[in-house]
This record gives structure tokens, C-alpha cells and sequence, in this order.
């Protein structure tokens, strides 16, 4: 038996089919494959009247999208070719998936004269109409060569519409990641459910304290299915979320609220997370085919995605909003503690200093002594306080020597007998201003906890691999004290944790330094003086 590609070789028709199928399949879009067949349907086999009609899910018809020249003035007077109506074979062909033939003998007084209609099933994108002036209707090669060209047509539009499918989906995803809350999300899906999937009824629940109440539902959801109370929607949509799967009904029985709603065949639930579900119902007659399931799960995991981000996002917002609070209050605590506290302890100290002028008394003085000491650790107190409440940004970063500013920060700390030794060659890119903070805090730490003559090593860090980073280099603080338990060198950079002596702020000032600038900061033993050793690294 010869196949199809050698009788079309012999054949003049099937080869203009042929060429057609390669025109219709490199089509780009619906209605591109809907002009090749009506140019066909005139040009090939001599039908001047034919047109294509696609469902078009927001009015709930079959719309007219290509139509030959002749055939316009009867588009008319075919049927209406909404759903609901049982006369309308374009519905029947339509939701069947048979062929309907319409046959009406002619008058000489009738004024339709178009006589004998075939209404071909195009799937599910819509019915293709070729009509006749005259009693004779198709014989049986014009239907097999129909056939043939609405085959190809129908594999045309299933092409024609995957990629208008993801097309559509992109710039859905799109969408979903650029709304601002749940609400905005629940919205671009129901839309992309119409103008994607080609389906008018479905909705988007989201979780609440008190359910899963609609967030979301389409026009035609609205106008014929009960959205108020609608127990077996919220049931079917607590059902799918439950299992974490998609869940398909067969048996759809809401209670419709427009006396001509449609009848559905079937309805689908899909899960979205733990934000709530996604569900679309299925008019009768438009199946939920493998087309429309991958468009709806992939649409409900980007949703899911989408919702995931939006919620993140919406932690963060909060977050900063704590934060920026925070700060505020920090910001008012730097001023009181500047201004309200500064300015007593500096009374304090100056009639310290009259009163050991005036005292010759041993006693005393030693009292006094006790009282500088207290005035003293006051006066640390409050300036560590007001560093760390203020936040720092390194806004004025430039290429520092790390040599240079430690022994600058060294002449600025009270460090008694201790000892300085200076090894460190590189630079790094820091804030002036910052990286003296840095050092001074550290310094005052080895000053505190080292012993009565410390000595303080300040050298490059030995880190693994190229140490430059960014145009800068790391290095180290190390003194010869006791040293930091290794079970506690995580925790003596938290705001409040101190050793003896300490205010429990310095170190916190080091690591809010450190983050300004993008650095980390961590201690370890110290293989020279045998001691704490502060590692910063770009």
C-alpha cells in the first residue's frame, strides 16, 4: 500500500496539502495557522466559504479569527455559537469532537442561500466551517482532503500553542516575581489561567487563621459558580493542600448562582505550597488534556516559587523595619549618652581632680583613687557605648596602611607600660575612621586582659591561597595574655558579653566594624606571643 508521501507525489491537491502542513507548522501563532487554512480551503479546493472559529475563554464562544472573503457576509447567519445553545452544531462539534453536517434544501425565495454546512473539530482550540451555495454539498474526496487539512491544522495549533503557552508563562513568571504580595500573585495566575491555559473558571485560595479563603477568581468564576460560602470548593481545596499533591474531581456540584451556568465536566485543585492551592473548572466538553495539565502544574509551581519569594520578602521588609526602629532608638540612646551622661561625668572628673589638690590625707587619697579608677570605666563605658549605638558604615573607604593606623590608634588608648610591636607590611581599604575603632577596642581588650606590661604584636595574616583581597590584605592582633577558650571565642563579639573588667561593648564594636566593611573577624591562639590572636581578613 502506497504511505501518504507517495500518493501526494502523483497526486496535484495533496502536494498543495502537503506544502500547507509545512506552512502551518512553521506558524508562529494561532492566527497564522487559521489564514493558511481558509487561503487553503478557496485556493486549493475551491470552498469560498469557510472560516475558523477558536474558543475564546473570556467570552465563552467561538470566535472568528479567519474567515474567506465570500464567506463574511454569512457569518452571521450561522449560529451564535455560544455555549448553551443546543442548536448550535459548532458547539456540538465543539465539545464532542465529531464532525457536524448541516444540510437545509434551498427555496427560490430563500434569502440565506447558503445550503449545506461542515463544522470540523479543530481539538481543543475551536471548529473550522466550510459551507455551500448549492444543494450538492462535499463529495468524498473534498471531505477526505478536509480531513487531511484540518489533521494538519489541529497539530499546527497544538504547536502554535505550546509555545504561545510558554510565551505566556514567561511573562506570567514575570509578573508573579515582580508583585508585591500574595493578593498580586493570586491575580496574575487566575489571568494567565484564561489567557494561557485557555480556561474562564478557576480561583486561588491563600491561607489564613481562619481557612482558605478565595484570594483570587476569574470573571466567569464570579458571574456562575457561588463564590460566597462555597463549602465544596474550600473541602476539595483543603483536600489537595492536605495531601501536598495535585487532586482532579470528576463530580463538580457547587451551587451555581446564574440560572445559566454552564455544566462542568470535571474540576483540578493543585497545591501551592504551604501558601494555599489553585484550582480550575473544566466547562463541559473541554477536557483537562496533558496540554493543559503541564501548563496548570508549571503555572502552580511558579506560583508556588513566586509566593515562597513574597513571603521572604515580606520577613525582610519586617526585619528592616525592626531594624530601622532599632537603630532609631540606638540613634537617641548615642545622644543621651553623649550629651545627658558626658556632661555630669565630666563634672565629676574635674572636682575628682580638685579634690586630690586639696587632700593630703593618705586615706583619702587612695578613696579618690578608687573613684578615678570607677570615673574612668565610666568614661570607657559611655564612649564604647555610643560607637556601637550610632552603626557605622564605611562610606569613606580608601587604601590605608595597616601599620600607620595602628600605631596611631596605640598613641590614642591608655596602654600604661604595655608594649607595641608593629610587623604588619600590608594595606587594606577601610574608613579611616572605622579601622582606628577597630584597633583602639582590640588594644584596650589586650590592655584589660594581658597582664600589667602586655605586649601586642600587629602582623600580616597567614591566610591560605593569595591574601590580597580587594586591593588590600589581612592581618593580626596578637597579645601575650591568657588567650579566649575556644568555647567562648564566638561569643565575646555579642553586644554585652565581657570578661572581668571589660564594658562587654568593645568587642561588639570590632565585629560591627568588621561587617561594615564586608571583613570577618575571628580569634585564635597566637603561634608568637602565645596569646589572643584577632584575625582580619578582607
Amino acid at each position: 500500500m502506497a504511505n501518504r508521501s507517495e500518493v501526494a507525489d502523483g497526486d496535484p491537491d495533496l502536494r498543495a496539502l502537503r506544502r500547507v502542513g509545512r506552512r502551518m507548522a512553521r506558524a508562529d501563532d494561532v492566527d497564522a495557522v487559521a489564514e493558511a487554512f481558509v487561503d487553503t480551503c478557496v485556493e486549493e479546493l475551491g470552498i469560498t466559504l469557510a472560516a475558523v472559529r477558536v474558543y475564546d475563554p473570556r467570552r465563552d464562544a467561538l470566535h472568528v479569527i479567519a474567515a474567506a472573503s465570500d464567506a463574511t457576509p454569512y457569518l452571521d447567519g450561522w449560529d451564535d455559537h455560544r455555549r448553551g445553545d443546543d442548536r448550535s452544531p459548532a458547539w456540538r462539534a465543539y465539545t464532542t469532537g465529531n464532525r457536524e453536517y448541516v444540510e437545509r434544501p434551498l427555496s427560490e425565495t430563500d434569502a440565506d442561500p447558503v445550503s449545506n454546512a461542515l463544522y470540523l473539530p479543530l481539538g481543543t482550540h475551536g471548529v473550522a466551517a466550510v459551507a455551500t451555495l448549492d444543494d450538492r454539498g462535499f463529495d468524498d474526496r473534498t471531505e477526505s482532503l478536509l480531513g487531511t487539512l484540518v489533521s494538519d491544522a489541529t497539530a499546527a495549533l497544538d504547536a502554535a500553542a505550546d509555545r504561545r503557552g510558554l510565551r505566556g508563562l514567561h511573562d506570567a513568571t514575570r509578573a508573579m516575581q515582580a508583585a508585591d504580595d500574595p493578593e498580586a500573585i493570586a491575580g496574575v495566575v487566575v489571568d494567565a489561567t484564561e489567557s494561557v491555559l485557555g480556561i474562564p473558571y478557576s480561583g486561588v485560595r491563600l491561607c489564613d487563621d481562619d481557612g482558605i479563603p478565595l484570594a483570587a477568581v476569574s470573571d466567569a468564576a464570579a458571574r456562575d459558580i457561588g463564590v460566597g460560602g462555597d463549602a465544596d470548593g474550600e473541602r476539595r481545596a483543603r483536600e489537595a493542600f492536605e495531601r501536598g499533591e495535585p487532586v482532579v474531581f470528576d463530580e463538580i456540584d457547587d451551587t451555581v448562582t446564574a440560572e445559566a451556568a454552564p455544566a462542568f465536566s470535571e474540576a483540578a485543585v493543585y497545591p501551592l505550597g504551604d501558601h494555599g492551592t489553585f484550582a480550575v473548572a473544566l466547562p463541559e466538553g473541554m477536557p483537562l488534556d496533558g496540554r493543559r495539565r503541564e501548563l496548570a502544574r508549571v503555572l502552580a509551581d511558579n506560583a508556588t516559587a513566586a509566593l515562597d519569594r513574597a513571603e521572604r520578602s515580606d520577613r525582610l521588609r519586617e526585619q528592616a523595619s525592626t531594624i530601622a526602629a532599632q537603630d532609631e532608638r540606638l540613634e537617641e540612646f548615642a545622644n543621651v549618652v553623649s550629651h545627658d551622661l558626658r556632661n555630669p561625668l565630666n563634672v565629676a572628673q574635674g572636682r575628682l581632680r580638685m579634690a586630690r589638690e586639696r587632700t593630703e590625707d593618705t586615706a583619702v587619697a587612695e578613696d579618690l583613687e578608687t573613684v578615678g579608677d570607677a570615673l574612668d570605666r565610666m568614661d570607657a563605658i559611655v564612649e564604647d557605648a555610643r560607637g556601637l549605638a550610632v552603626g557605622e558604615t564605611a562610606d569613606d573607604a580608601r587604601e590605608l596602611s595597616v601599620a600607620t593606623a595602628a600605631e596611631r590608634a596605640w598613641g590614642a588608648v591608655e596602654t600604661g607600660d604595655a608594649e607595641l610591636i608593629v610587623e604588619v607590611t600590608g594595606t587594606v581599604e577601610a574608613d579611616p575612621g572605622l579601622l582606628a575603632q577597630l584597633f583602639e577596642n582590640v588594644f584596650r581588650n589586650a590592655v584589660e586582659h594581658a597582664g600589667e606590661a602586655p605586649r601586642v604584636l600587629v602582623s600580616d595574616a597567614d591566610t591560605e591561597g593569595d591574601p590580597d583581597v580587594d586591593g588590600g590584605r589581612g592581618f593580626a592582633i596578637e597579645d601575650d595574655g591568657p588567650g579566649v577558650p575556644e568555647d567562648e571565642r564566638g561569643a565575646v563579639f555579642r553586644v554585652g558579653y565581657s570578661g572581668r573588667d571589660g564594658t562587654g561593648l568593645g568587642l561588639g564594636i570590632v565585629a560591627r566594624v568588621a561587617e561594615a566593611h564586608g571583613w570577618s573577624v575571628r580569634i585564635e591562639d597566637g603561634d608568637r606571643l602565645g596569646g589572643a590572636r584577632f584575625v582580619v581578613e578582607p
